[in-house]
């Protein structure tokens, strides 16, 4: 007889499911994105006997203010100390999947959730846990998940997450909006990883390096949703540069985004806006990530080898009927197997993103410099992809 105690879907703090985490719901998009009306389970490392009401662990901690309060600023800077709404709590098994997507207590499970994930990502592709470059002052992130501020910022030992506004005057809270929180997060396993220079964050390409890859961190994010990746080839039918829920970054309302991963920015032509100049660099490792998902769909047999020979940077109507030409009626016939050949070439490009920030010199960064020293750490085709690309992008 087979022994069914352990998989009848109840887990309990104490039992064997308990050593998979513990299950919260995600939205992969915002809510108000057709097809991710619904929120996804998710499972973060964290056991259910080392979470308290909040959320909180012994990494993070949420807390909801009752009163608005004014976002941080120094000097002031957490702890927050004044009255809170009450905390989210898990159910009867520990998790926390049984909360309504639409209470205030879900906005601070969904934000604390996304935070969870983005460390839990991030630390498997390192090995290693990533420590709080404030933990010298603080041990855990404060996450507020809720404030009356069109904006979101991470700082110093806190997380702030207000809202956008529709043309209606709508609000709708980042704290249901994965990509800013994974953008403002990556913010934060980068200074962990890399450390702040000595002088200005203002000399060189520090400050548009880190949008880049905070940018980046929350598109390889995305892509470990399995909802948003099987959504995400059905709606592009396997052409990863029609523009959708990848390569627009932080999608809000009225059909806007905060940046396209997908564009066809050089070097000469951005500006020295920090968020403009960080463009070219996003570009490149997005094109590497589509060169790689092609590459291994033609080496699988999965899509013509004249796929190849396509470019992918400067994209256009023409580019994109071609791509599609290519990839729709082979996704159709074999959709699980596009889905892998994406997850390869999402792992392969974020394992040399990794291998680049433990490389890096944060007193003197150039896009050029972080070019040069990525193609040394690859080799390979993603060292020949990675080269055309930023060559393309005249960041070589």
């Amino acid at each position: 007889m087979w022994d069914l105690s352990a998989a009848d879907g109840n887990d309990r703090p104490n039992d064997t499911g308990s050593a998979l985490g513990t299950r919260f719901l995600i939205f992969p998009q915002v809510p108000h994105l057709a097809g991710y009306e619904k929120p996804e389970i998710v499972w973060v490392s964290t056991p259910p006997d080392r979470l308290r009401v909040g959320p909180e662990d012994d990494r993070i901690y949420v807390c909801d203010p009752l009163l608005d309060k004014t976002p941080y600023e120094f000097p002031d800077l957490p702890p927050f100390v004044g009255t809170l709404y009450p905390p989210a709590q898990a159910g009867p098994d520990g998790h926390f999947d049984n909360i309504d997507p639409g209470s205030r207590e879900f906005l601070a499970a969904h934000a604390y959730a996304s935070v969870r994930r983005v460390l839990d990502i991030w630390e498997s592709y390192l090995g290693h846990t990533i420590e709080w470059h404030f933990a010298d002052t603080y041990q855990r992130l404060e996450v507020i998940p809720w404030i009356d501020w069109d904006n979101a910022q991470s700082g110093y030992g806190y997380l702030e997450l207000g809202y956008d506004r529709d043309p209606a005057g709508g609000a709708y809270p980042y704290a249901l909006n994965f990509d800013v929180i994974a953008h403002e997060i990556g913010h934060s396993i980068l200074f962990s990883l890399c450390g702040m220079p000595s002088s200005s964050i203002e000399n060189g390409d520090f400050a548009p390096f880190h949008e880049a890859n905070a940018d980046l961190i929350s598109l390889i994010s995305f892509l470990h949703f399995d909802s948003g990746l099987d959504r995400l080839l059905r709606h592009c039918s396997g052409n990863l540069l029609i523009l959708n829920e990848l390569n627009r970054i932080a999608e809000l309302t009225g059909d806007r985004q905060i940046r396209v991963a997908s564009n066809s920015r050089r070097m000469s032509e951005v500006s020295s806006d920090v968020h403009d100049r960080s463009r070219p660099f996003t570009g490149a490792i997005f094109d590497t990530i589509v060169s790689e998902f092609h590459a291994r769909l033609v080496a699988a047999d999965l899509s013509d080898p004249r796929l190849l020979q396509i470019p992918v940077q400067e994209v256009n109507d023409d580019i994109l009927g071609r791509i599609t030409n290519l990839t729709a009626a082979a996704f159709t016939a074999r959709p699980f197997l596009f889905k892998t050949a994406l997850i390869e070439a999402r792992d392969v490009v974020a394992l040399a993103l990794v291998r680049l920030w433990a490389h890096l010199d944060v007193d003197d960064i150039h896009f050029t410099d972080a070019a040069n020293l990525m193609l040394s750490l690859s080799d390979g085709r993603l060292r020949a992809a990675l080269r055309e690309n930023f060559t393309w992008r005249e960041i070589l």
